[in-house]
């Protein structure tokens, strides 16, 4: 058996806050930049991310915490 790790892909914004939620198994590396990809495309509204990020709260102060510093 291997360590690998399973996620389910829904959309970007879930992915980014999943990325911060589990960032303790693959690293903040992997979130910030995720973060950081995303922030570049058009019509990317990180208050809407937020919004959605305010259901998870491991993931939430660590995903504001990287938009005032990417922002």
């Amino acid at each position: 058996m291997t360590d690998e790790l399973t996620i389910g892909i829904y959309g970007p914004q879930r992915c980014i806050i999943d990325a911060f939620r589990l960032r303790h198994q693959e690293g903040d590396d992997v979130a910030v930049e995720a973060l950081r990809r995303w922030l570049r495309q058009h019509g990317a509204q990180p208050g809407k991310l937020l919004a959605m990020a305010g259901h998870f709260p491991k993931a939430q102060p660590a995903l504001r915490a990287a938009l005032q510093v990417l922002l």
